[in-house]
Parts: C-alpha cells; sequence; structure tokens
C-alpha cells in the first residue's frame, strides 16, 4: 500500500492514472472507498482496511465489490465545511465562505474572480447562471 497518499483533507489518495485515482475517506468513524462513482457499501475499520479492499476491488479488476452510485447532475449540497459544492456538464462548482463572512465561487477550481455574495444562495445562484 504504499502508493496511497494522505492529502491536506485526511484521505488517502492512490493515483493510478492522470484522471484515474481511487480515494478512502472517513465517514462518523468508518472508513470508505471510491472509484469511478463506486464505493465500499459499508465502512472499515481503519484506513488500511479500506485502501486493501479498494486496491483488490479495482486492481484486481473485482468492480462488482463496490456499489454503483451515479451522482446527480444538479442540485447543490453541502460540504463537510459548510459551503456547497454541485456538478454540472461534467464539471464541479463550490461556494465557499471567506472569514471576512463573503461568499466566493468557485467553478473547476478556479475562483470567479471580483465576484463576492453576501450569502451564500446569492453565489449558488449566480453559479447556476453559468
Amino acid at each position: 500500500m504504499s502508493d496511497w497518499r494522505e492529502n491536506s483533507n485526511g484521505n488517502f489518495v492512490y493515483v493510478i492514472d492522470t484522471d484515474d485515482v481511487m480515494t478512502v475517506f472517513e465517514r462518523a468513524g468508518l472508513w470508505f472507498g471510491v472509484y469511478d462513482n463506486r464505493f465500499i457499501e459499508e465502512g472499515l475499520s481503519t484506513p488500511e482496511k479500506a485502501m486493501a479492499f479498494m486496491e483488490m476491488a479495482v486492481l484486481n479488476e473485482q468492480l462488482h465489490l463496490l456499489i454503483k452510485r451515479t451522482p446527480i447532475p444538479t442540485g447543490w449540497r453541502s460540504t463537510k465545511t459548510g459551503g456547497f459544492h454541485c456538478h454540472r456538464n461534467g464539471g464541479t462548482m463550490t461556494v465557499k465562505k471567506a472569514r471576512t463572512g463573503m461568499w466566493y465561487l468557485v467553478v473547476n477550481q478556479s475562483i470567479v474572480q471580483g465576484q463576492w455574495f453576501r450569502t451564500a444562495e446569492e453565489a449558488k445562484w449566480q453559479g447556476d447562471q453559468l
């Protein structure tokens, strides 16, 4: 499991190819994995167990061990950090709150420059217009 790297969010990422990655993440004290919208159905007790499971499923071409979930193409969802995100047209939009209390919009990991919003709803509305 030496190819796994911990990122700044505390998740573990395994890069197979440029746009092909597996991720192991913690939720409510259990560890899950995701690859190509396929997830470990039941959480595991340690990240090492989740990483081993993901390697077995993905690298040994046993994707039937993972549950396929289709992402919702529209609709904003809450993030763990108090912001919001949605997927549109193959990209991702995120609304985040700055330390100033103002909100800003990120489209495909690039901040929309010069756009500050008083509320998250205003920022989401702007994102919906793009």
